[in-house]
């Protein structure tokens, strides 16, 4: 039955990449019936075939004699008599003040996360992603904070285990493996327990486990402070990655503009060219939405990448405040994944990017678009630009100070939708700063901003190859 849900959000993610009516309403339906017989809340569907079709939206009963609606899941009634895939929904999260992740720790094959505060199992959502040879389990703690970005875990009988924060008011654990298991998970007071592959019940030593770049931990965690190489993979093994570099704007769109009224198009123009550069030399595939001043729609761009089966998907923009007042005090570098917006900061750096192209789609329609999102697509984003974002403050910051890292965030960027590879939107800068619109015309700077978007595509094929 979920297969079927699951078809029809693609279904509708292509109507809306191909300005298809009629295949837009088809899905909405099978969304809605599929949504009633899982039990899900249809509410946004329902209100985004109304505004594409009022007429429409209200349909008789169907009967046993009648022929099926319009719309309704066939494929999700065949598939009743197979096992369906194990996905748990957790109760509505209690409010409250979020609590703090205080340790993290491996012993004897478990994970054993301690917060400031206790915690039920409703505050925990877990859920499986299976892909190839790839098995993710997560648990998503809600409401909850990390003291750090991101925490990586390596071990003998896993993969990896990841912590970090998800959004604002979660944090999100992985256990990644190569083969399936059955992990059991327990709450006890502020304490969360998984068991990880190899856990027999006995309390024997654990092997050895290798953590991998953490921003922050305790005194008895807290490894030897390493330089990230500079370069973390061969030319050799990067042949067969391919790379869709976008600069953001173009031709009549020219973007935000800054002091001494220069241009983002422009800047991220430059910056492209030299990220494309990079990345030819160590041996990737390349290739670019435009290489010269021309408008290309944000619908055509990650199409563009779909038809060359890209890898990756780097669109690159210029920040800029959204008054003349805050020119001096908006500064840093940030980079976003696709998710609907959380914050007003990320909805506002959006609106800023999307403002050419979807005037006339309804609030309705976006939010019903971005509430089918593929789930592990954004996983792969996050982690993308938590590569990424990090490789270029460590290039950045050997010659320029006061380097500012806004993060990574979410945010509902219309030139991500459709891509189907990890895909983010950076942003080098503020170009309405003084000092940061200056920085982003010098060639050195440039060179370094690339140098490092390289590095974060390299950086992150090491941990995830």
């Amino acid at each position: 039955m979920w297969k079927g849900y699951h078809d029809f959000q693609s279904l509708y993610m292509k109507g809306l990449l191909d300005d298809d009516k009629k295949l837009q309403v088809k899905a909405l339906q099978g969304l809605i019936e599929a949504s009633k017989r899982l039990g899900l809340d249809s509410t946004r569907y329902r209100n985004a075939l109304k505004a594409l079709h009022p007429e429409r939206f209200i349909r008789k009963p169907h009967t046993s004699k009648s022929k099926p609606p319009l719309g309704k899941p066939v494929a999700v009634k065949k598939k009743v008599s197979q096992k369906p895939k194990r996905v748990e929904v957790a109760a509505p999260l209690p409010r409250g003040k979020a609590r703090s992740v205080k340790k993290t720790e491996i012993k004897n094959h478990r994970l054993i996360v301690e917060l400031s505060a206790p915690l039920s199992q409703k505050n925990v959502h877990h859920f499986i992603l299976e892909k190839r040879m790839r098995h993710l389990y997560v648990f998503d703690i809600h409401p909850a904070k990390l003291p750090y970005t991101i925490k990586r875990f390596r071990g003998t009988y896993f993969k990896e285990v990841r912590i970090a924060q998800y959004n604002p008011k979660q944090v999100r654990i992985v256990v990644e493996t190569r083969k399936g298991y059955r992990p059991v998970w327990q709450v006890e007071g502020n304490r969360i327990t998984i068991t990880l592959p190899g856990y027999n019940g006995r309390s024997e030593e654990a092997p050895k486990i290798s953590k991998a770049s953490p921003q922050k931990a305790g005194k008895a965690e807290a490894p030897k402070k390493t330089k990230a190489p500079k370069r973390v993979a061969t030319p050799s093994l990067n042949r067969k990655y391919t790379v869709v570099i976008d600069p953001g704007h173009g031709g009549k769109d020219s973007g935000a503009v800054g002091y001494n009224r220069r241009k983002e198009k422009d800047a991220v123009l430059a910056i492209a060219r030299e990220v494309a550069s990079i990345l030819r030399k160590r041996g990737f595939r390349v290739y670019m939405t435009r290489s010269r001043d021309i408008f290309i729609p944000l619908k055509k761009r990650t199409r563009y990448a779909n038809l060359h089966h890209a890898d990756f998907f780097i669109s690159i923009h210029a920040n800029a405040a959204p008054r003349k007042s805050l020119w001096r005090k908006s500064y840093g570098i940030e980079t976003y994944f696709l998710s609907p917006a959380r914050s007003s900061r990320a909805k506002r750096v959006a609106a800023i990017e999307n403002r050419t192209e979807i005037k006339n789609i309804d609030q309705y329609t976006k939010n019903a678009y971005l509430s089918v999102l593929n789930r592990e697509k954004i996983i792969e984003s996050n982690k993308f630009a938590i590569d990424l974002q990090r490789q270029m403050l460590l290039s950045l910051r050997k010659r320029y100070r006061h380097v500012v890292d806004n993060g990574v965030r979410e945010g509902p960027f219309w030139v991500l939708v459709g891509a189907q590879m990890p895909a983010v939107l950076i942003e080098t800068g503020f170009i309405t700063n003084p000092m940061e619109s200056k920085r982003l015309f010098d060639r050195r700077y440039q060179r370094l901003m690339a140098e490092g978007i390289a590095n974060g595509v390299e950086s992150y094929l090491y941990h995830n190859r």
